[in-house]
């Protein structure tokens, strides 16, 4: 425990010291978050470049405390290639948060540069190859190895980068997971992950002097990635002499809200049809923000929440068997009474959506079936007048509101009707009301190079996206009506067409 000491005040010592220098630095360097009076609230300009301090003095303070401590396993441990792989994540991860704390990263490369990152670390040897089960045996992961491993660290950075959007709240969420990784690593006799665990408290627990509200410095991407990057290998390294799933559900329920957080963000702008890189101020600390709690004081009822479930989680470890899958059976029943309370507005988000898309599931449906039975009905109709019926019948399927056939030359049989063929739908679709946001377009009856008419429709939207199938069956049933006008007898004219789409409406005059 001497060693796990001496490596912990150093880690805090060396982080405080480092946070004051980088801080300076950033402010040199114009490396800072300015405010925007949407998501970044603070009153100034703020240095963001703390991963760089938590970095050096995490690596720092196992070197250092290692060597004055004289513990020639731990030095072993520090040549190896282990703790050189961790390196190496950490460092790759760290230049990537930096490159966007700097230059700015679109999402996609900083996904695809993590997931690389992940990537090379299964194949280092980070990996979950087996899950122990709470009630007996274990299973071996196989091929989904690969897609878990990169989930779990995808998974721990995205977390705590979602969560970095208040002062103190991702380091010190951050802190409350390694000390629940460091006293159940103690209690299981895991003593590396003990000692990497320390070092990571104390390094965060160092940036935190200066990052705890009113903030001086932020994390920045480099470091809530780091921090995530470094407890996704504490927490897998915790694993290797223990019961797999008892030791990854432990730093997973520490950081029970921020991954529920994540999963509320992911499940809002899925809902909302938004990218899940776009940014909102949604989030757990936001809501309690609305409530009216001051920034520290959210801050420290977040904390008080990590320290329930890191007590619940030391719970886990000295649980036997089936034990185990009751507190995780408890643990999951609250946990779904508390997204229920916390997560109200985006579970109704979630369920509208889904209904609109059985809807829209079942519109497509009628439209391809009315579409389809139209051109069938098509090919043993004789008249012009009787293919705009079938149109027409099709059109009120569709739920358009206005058409309109011209033929631009008369048919050569004398009894048919005129060339102009109007229709308006009966529906109460607001078609007349002239707030209401239309969607037309014009579909030439064109064949080959043969042009006969052109087709126009209008569509009162009133707030809705257009159902894609709609167009889809308006260009089945325009080549139903092309190939039927030919086959009855409607004599085409030859025409240059048009080189754009807009030019259609002047395209159409000029060819009558």
């Amino acid at each position: 425990m001497k060693l796990h000491a001496v490596t912990f005040v150093l880690s805090v010592t060396i982080g405080f010291a480092l946070t004051l220098l980088v801080r300076w630095g950033a402010r040199k360097l114009g490396v800072v978050d300015t405010p925007d009076d949407f998501r970044k609230l603070q009153g100034r300009p703020i240095p963001r470049m703390g991963g760089v301090a938590v970095f050096v003095a995490f690596f720092a303070s196992l070197l250092s405390g290692t060597y004055l401590c004289k513990s020639s396993d731990f030095q072993e441990f520090l040549r190896g290639a282990e703790f050189l792989t961790l390196l190496g994540g950490a460092t790759a991860v760290l230049l990537v948060g930096l490159w966007d704390d700097i230059w700015g990263m679109r999402a996609r490369w900083k996904f695809a540069a993590l997931s690389l990152v992940a990537g090379a670390m299964y194949v280092a040897g980070y990996r979950i190859g087996a899950v122990s089960s709470p009630f007996g045996g274990a299973v071996n992961m196989g091929q989904w190895a690969v897609p878990l491993t990169l989930f779990w660290f995808l998974g721990c950075m995205n977390a705590i980068n979602l969560i970095d959007g208040m002062d103190g709240l991702a380091g010190g969420v951050a802190v409350f997971a390694a000390a629940v990784v460091f006293v159940t690593s103690i209690l299981l006799g895991n003593a590396m992950a003990a000692l990497l665990s320390v070092a990571f408290a104390g390094a965060v627990l160092g940036f935190l002097l200066l990052n705890f509200p009113p903030a001086s410095i932020f994390l920045g991407d480099s470091g809530s990635y780091l921090l995530g990057f470094l407890l996704a290998c504490i927490g897998l390294r915790g694993s290797q002499k223990s019961s797999m799933v008892v030791a990854l559900a432990i730093p997973v329920i520490a950081l029970g809200l921020p991954v529920i957080d994540t999963a509320l963000a992911i499940l809002r702008r899925w809902a909302s049809a938004l990218p899940l890189g776009a940014s909102d101020r949604h989030h757990i600390h936001h809501k309690l923000l609305d409530l009216g709690l001051s920034h520290r004081k959210a801050v420290l009822v977040m904390y008080m929440g990590c320290l329930v479930l890191g007590g619940f989680a030391l719970l886990l470890t000295a649980a036997d068997d089936v034990q185990a899958a009751g507190l995780l059976g408890a643990l999951g029943v609250c946990t779904f009474l508390a997204v229920r309370a916390i997560g109200r507005s985006e579970i109704s988000l979630a369920k509208n959506r889904g209904i609109q898309y059985l809807q829209q599931r079942k519109r497509a449906a009628e439209c391809r079936t009315a579409g389809h039975r139209a051109l069938e009905r098509m090919r043993h109709a004789q008249k012009a007048a009787a293919f705009w019926q079938i149109f027409c019948e099709a059109a009120e399927q569709l739920r358009l509101d206005r058409a309109n056939m011209t033929i631009r030359r008369p048919l050569t049989s004398p009894d048919e009707i005129p060339h102009s063929f109007t229709w308006t739908g009966n529906g109460d679709s607001g078609y007349e009301d002239a707030d209401s946001a239309l969607w037309s377009a014009n579909f030439p009856l064109v064949n080959g190079r043969e042009w006969f008419g052109v087709l126009r429709v209008t569509k009162a939207m009133n707030g809705l996206p257009l159902d894609p199938s709609v167009p889809e069956m308006l260009e089945l049933l325009r080549t139903g009506l092309t190939e039927n006008l030919a086959r009855v007898g409607t004599q085409p004219t030859p025409v240059a067409l048009p080189a754009k789409i807009a030019d259609l409406s002047q395209w159409s005059a000029t060819a009558s």
